[in-house]
């Protein structure tokens, strides 16, 4: 396994977690390194916010120096209102929330690139927890590795284990 950086994009937080699996040699999951979650100024338009996050975000590609990185890509779930309305422009022609994200993510993913030479791997929800409410997600998280981790945090930390076939 490669030394690999998860991130959840978010601009209401964009949670990561980082697994150094080069130096563990154990067969039950392995706790992340490091984890945290970069925040952007509430009071700036959306767009400068998201270049606030991407530059967050290189310094923690910098601090971590991961070989690899993995971004959970945005997802309109089928048949979910709150899914649909997150994809629609709302009154007054502001971006819909699903394009912001889109937008952040590819900001992520040309910061990540930049670092590593190399392209993110781009997964989606489903591919690492299926149907999984996030409630569920944290509790795993909790039995595995014996510690809580704040919302946006578990959904990168989750990734990581689902990555060891833990979740």
């Amino acid at each position: 396994m490669k030394r690999t950086l998860y991130v959840d994009p978010g601009l209401g937080g964009t949670g990561w977690a980082y697994f150094d699996w080069l130096m563990k040699k154990s067969r039950k999951p392995e706790p992340p390194t490091a984890t945290g979650v970069i925040h952007s100024p509430t009071s700036e338009r959306w767009d400068n916010r998201v270049w606030s996050v991407c530059r967050e975000f290189a310094g923690v590609l910098s601090a971590v120096n991961p070989e690899e990185v993995v971004l959970e890509m945005s997802a309109l779930w089928s048949g979910s209102a709150k899914s649909y309305a997150s994809a629609t422009h709302h009154a007054k022609g502001e971006v819909a929330d699903l394009f912001k994200l889109t937008f952040l993510i590819g900001g992520l993913a040309s910061v990540a690139r930049e670092y590593t030479n190399k392209i993110p791997t781009l997964i989606s929800p489903q591919d690492w927890k299926g149907q999984l409410p996030k409630n569920v997600v944290i509790s795993r998280l909790e039995s595995a590795f014996g510690k809580k981790y704040r919302d946006h945090e578990a959904d990168a930390v989750g990734m990581g284990l689902a990555a060891q076939g833990g979740l």
